[in-house]
């Protein structure tokens, strides 16, 4: 009988993983042409993945393990992972696909800057000089002639670099909290996301439900998008359990491949010469991280 390894399914997972983050602008963006706001359908979507995942960790959240963490801990996990779901989407929406993702890829030298400074963690050179690529690749890419200065240059980046920061101290607060089981975990980190955007939303113009004419279409696409919202935040977990840092550095970009050709294809969006060598940049930083940091 045909069987996989747990590596190889590992290596799925993550494609997975992948193809969802650099094809999940699309969903987005349709709800957002639906007549819903960014905020109500990353809202709508979390409210999905908040159900489902906590019907599936009923028998988990019963047995009470996740009371041993500590409800600050707790918070924070919740909070950093809202963070970083809800900078993205609603970058995504907003702004130009590629440019948010490489502000989003950051995460690595976010998650330096945070062990280092906040946790006391040694870091390496390696670290460092991950840090450093990746800086300056944003400085490449953000740089306007204009103002002088490497600076976001809409809300919409604001919101995929502050997305990288929270996703980076996620990694640090997951790996400070091991013994909670995943079913568990996904679960909170799906209601973080689902408590921070009901507080979001009310500062955003607009309708946050689809049109009348589209009510229908808009619950179909907030379905499938919650589901694989839920579905993606497993195969993560799945997959970085069974990998070592190095092989995930290495899948976990294609990410940035599928929302490239997607958005050339779909949005015609197109990075220039500078943004590309920024984007090559923080690319390599996070490799240079993972690589050699262990």
């Amino acid at each position: 009988m045909f069987s996989l390894s747990k590596k190889s399914l590992s290596v799925l997972a993550l494609l997975e993983v992948s193809i969802f983050w650099g094809l999940c602008w699309m969903g987005y963006r349709q709800l957002y042409s639906l007549g819903m706001s960014a905020m109500g359908a990353a809202v709508s979507t979390s409210l999905v993945a908040t159900v489902v995942s906590g019907l599936l960790a009923k028998r988990a959240l019963c047995a009470g393990e996740w009371r041993e963490t500590p409800p600050s801990r707790l918070a924070m996990l919740m909070l950093s992972s809202a963070v970083g779901a809800l900078g993205f989407t609603w970058g995504m929406v907003h702004g130009e696909v590629m440019r948010v993702m490489l502000l989003f890829y950051l995460m690595p030298v976010w998650t330096v800057i945070l062990a280092h400074f906040v946790v006391k963690e040694k870091t390496n050179w390696a670290g460092w000089l991950g840090t450093g690529m990746g800086l300056m690749g944003a400085a490449f890419m953000l740089y306007d002639s204009k103002l002088g200065l490497p600076f976001p240059s809409s809300t919409a980046e604001w919101a995929g670099l502050t997305a990288g920061i929270g996703a980076g101290a996620l990694n640090i607060l997951v790996k400070q909290t091991p013994n909670i089981r995943a079913d568990s975990l996904t679960f909170f980190l799906s209601l973080g996301g689902l408590i921070l955007g009901l507080f979001l939303v009310c500062f955003e113009q607009g309708s946050h439900l689809p049109s009348s004419g589209n009510v229908w279409s808009a619950v179909f696409i907030t379905m499938l998008m919650g589901c694989l919202l839920l579905l993606t935040n497993r195969m993560y977990q799945f997959g970085v359990k069974h990998l070592t840092s190095h092989q995930v550095v290495v899948i976990l970009p294609f990410e940035l491949v599928i929302g490239a050709v997607s958005s050339w294809l779909l949005a015609g969006e197109l990075l220039s010469e500078r943004a590309l060598l920024g984007g090559v940049l923080i690319l390599g930083a996070g490799m240079v991280s993972a690589w050699w940091s262990e």
